[in-house]
Formats: structure tokens, C-alpha cells, sequence
């Protein structure tokens, strides 16, 4: 009996104990927190801009007839375009012209004041291939080259009036400007090179569009003249213009002579974009270059170079052996038909908005 009551009472101080030990326990307990998974943003890759048709782009290959010597484009952001020709004999050249870009068509209208060109293209970043109706151009970038580089530009010294308008020749006599009288005058002009007045004529009853003065220092020298569209030149005396003699039949429409020495002298036919140097001595033709159609116009002989005109381009050229082109030049805005050099500086005659310009520039030997 006593056991069963030390038991009872064992086993209710047991769970007294048990019961007051819950209530008393201060422990944290822990807390569970609602929390959000950190939310991660996705970096956006830009968008790639499409590949531009502007800068600077070499010919890599033709099969349009329109741009056979065409060397580079140079295509700007203002819509302006440029083109850098050398045909295979070596004469180099640039033409301007605006463009319209209709991008989302993938189209370039290339417009050079005479005429416009429509052509399809496709770009990338290396590569640009100009479709046009009769043919095709493609292009590679090529950064290297620009204008100035390609083409010299020559800086006006001096400039006056030209007594005419015609595409003609000038000389030089040591003391005055000649220039040829074309058909818009009677006789051959003397300028004076300080006002650009007119200071005399030389009498003819030809249309001299090419006048040259012998190289030649004694009092017999030699002036040539030609005479239109007419194949031969004609030699007179320049001290009393006598007439002397003629040439043998060259190209017609000589529109340049540039004496060499005193018994050769050069002439160039526009008709045949030719020259020919020619022994006035012996009457026979020394040689004859081809300019694969390059137009000559006015010409002049100094220091061993033949310096030849072409529509906006002057050129100096070596003939020792055949003919190289050694530099290019040109005048802004002026078409060059004629020059002659005073011992210091060249002059030529150019046209400008159709006028008749005499230019000193600053080019020399």
C-alpha cells in the first residue's frame, strides 16, 4: 500500500515538473518570414545598327560601262559623291555629283548635273555592290584615299578677264599673254599680264584656237598658229608675221602646240585624242601617242614635261619614252583650255560660269 501511494505521488510531481518547465522556456523561437525570390533583370543587347553606305570605297570589279575607269567612290553624309577615274594610260580625274539615298528600298539615285543613275544596292559592312540597269559595280572599303590625295588642287595667284570666250590656247612672249582668237575674234590676242587689258593683236585670217612661240632666242623666231578644224599648223615669223610654211597633215582640230626645242613641237588633236611631235626641219612626224580617248586641248613644253590640258584637268607628263602621266591637276569650278609659262609661274585660260578666264597659279617648274 505504502509503495502504491509513493508511486502515485512520484508520478504526479513528475509531470508538475514536466509542465512548469514548458511555460518557464524563453528561447526565440524562430520566425518564418513570406519572403520573395530576388527578382534578376535581363540585360538588352542593343540593337545593330545596319551597315551605311557612306565613307570611301575601292572598285574591286566592273561590268558597267559608265564607271570602267572609275578607281574609287567616296560617298558623303551630305548627300555629295565623288568618283577618282584613271583610264590605262595613266590620266586621272574626279567628278562630283549629288545623290538621293532611299534607304528602305535599298536604292541610290546618283545624279552629275547632265544626267541621273538608278541603282539597286547591297551593303555590308566590307562590301557595297551598286546594280544599275546595264551592269554592276562592287565596292570595298577602303579608308585610304580622298580626293586632295588623288588630284592636286591649284591655288589662283592672279586672275583677269579674258579678252574672249572660246575653248583656245595661250603662249607666252616673254612679255605678254597670247591668246588664240577661236571664232569669237579677227585676230590673236596680246594681254598685258599686270591689268589683263588688251595691249595689241596679232593679225591672222585663221580661227588660231592653239598659239605657241618657238623656243627660240635669236630675232627670226618662230610664232605658230593653227586654223580651225584644218589637220596642218602654220608657221610664221614673229617679228614681221610673215608666213613661212606649213605642217604636213596632222589630226584635225589641233587646239594645242608646245615647242620643244628650236626644230620640234608638239601638237594635239582633239579630233583624234592625239599627239604628235613634229620636226618642222625635216617635215616629218617623230612620234605619235594615242591618249585612248582623253581629249587634248591646250599644251605647254618646260623641263623636259609636256603639261597637257583636259576639260577641268591639267596634267604634267613625261615624254621621254612614250608618255606618262607624273601629276594631276585642277582649278575649282574652272574647265582649263589653255596654258603658257612667264619663267616663275604657269597661266592658263579656263572658263568659269562661261567666262573667259586668264588664272595665275601656283604651279611652277
Amino acid at each position: 500500500m505504502k509503495n502504491s501511494v509513493f508511486l502515485i505521488a512520484f508520478v504526479i510531481l513528475t509531470s508538475v515538473i514536466f509542465t512548469n518547465c514548458k511555460k518557464d522556456d524563453d528561447s526565440p523561437q524562430p520566425v518564418i518570414e513570406n519572403t520573395t525570390p530576388e527578382e534578376t533583370t535581363e540585360e538588352e543587347t542593343p540593337e545593330e545598327e545596319p551597315p551605311k553606305i557612306d565613307g570611301t570605297w575601292a572598285v574591286s570589279s566592273t561590268d558597267y560601262y559608265g564607271y570602267e575607269n572609275t578607281s574609287y567612290f567616296i560617298i558623303n553624309p551630305d548627300n555629295t559623291l565623288i568618283t577618282l577615274d584613271e583610264n590605262e594610260t595613266g590620266f586621272r580625274n574626279l567628278n562630283n555629283a549629288n545623290y538621293t539615298h532611299d534607304e528602305e528600298n535599298s536604292q541610290i539615285t546618283i545624279n552629275y548635273g547632265f544626267g541621273s543613275s538608278l541603282a539597286n544596292y547591297t551593303v555590308t559592312e566590307d562590301e557595297l555592290v551598286l546594280s544599275f540597269p546595264d551592269g554592276s559595280v562592287t565596292l570595298s572599303k577602303n579608308e585610304a584615299i580622298s580626293d586632295s590625295q588623288w588630284v592636286e588642287e591649284l591655288t589662283i595667284l592672279d586672275e583677269g578677264d579674258a579678252p574672249w570666250t572660246d575653248s583656245v590656247d595661250i603662249a607666252w612672249n616673254g612679255s605678254q599673254i597670247l591668246v588664240g582668237n577661236g571664232y569669237e575674234a579677227d585676230d590673236i590676242g596680246l594681254v598685258n599680264p599686270e591689268t589683263f587689258a588688251l595691249d595689241g593683236t596679232i593679225t591672222t585670217t585663221r580661227s588660231a584656237y592653239a598659239v605657241e612661240i618657238e623656243k627660240y632666242t635669236g630675232i627670226d623666231r618662230y610664232f605658230f598658229q593653227s586654223d580651225n578644224g584644218s589637220r596642218k599648223f602654220y608657221i610664221h615669223n614673229e617679228f614681221d608675221n610673215a608666213f613661212i610654211e606649213e605642217s604636213l597633215d596632222l589630226g584635225s582640230w589641233i587646239y594645242g602646240l608646245a615647242s620643244m626645242d628650236e626644230m620640234r613641237i608638239w601638237a594635239a588633236s582633239g579630233n583624234e585624242d592625239a599627239l604628235y611631235l613634229y620636226n618642222y626641219n625635216t617635215d616629218t612626224i617623230e612620234q605619235t601617242i594615242e591618249l585612248d580617248g582623253t581629249r587634248p586641248y591646250g599644251l605647254d613644253y618646260q623641263d623636259n614635261h609636256l603639261y597637257i590640258c583636259s576639260g577641268y584637268m591639267l596634267y604634267k607628263c613625261d615624254v621621254s619614252d612614250g608618255l606618262q602621266v607624273v601629276n594631276s591637276y585642277s582649278i575649282p569650278n574652272v574647265r582649263i583650255f589653255g596654258v603658257a609659262y612667264d619663267g616663275s609661274n604657269f597661266w592658263v585660260y579656263g572658263e568659269r560660269d562661261n567666262e573667259g578666264k586668264l588664272l595665275k597659279v601656283d604651279l611652277s617648274i
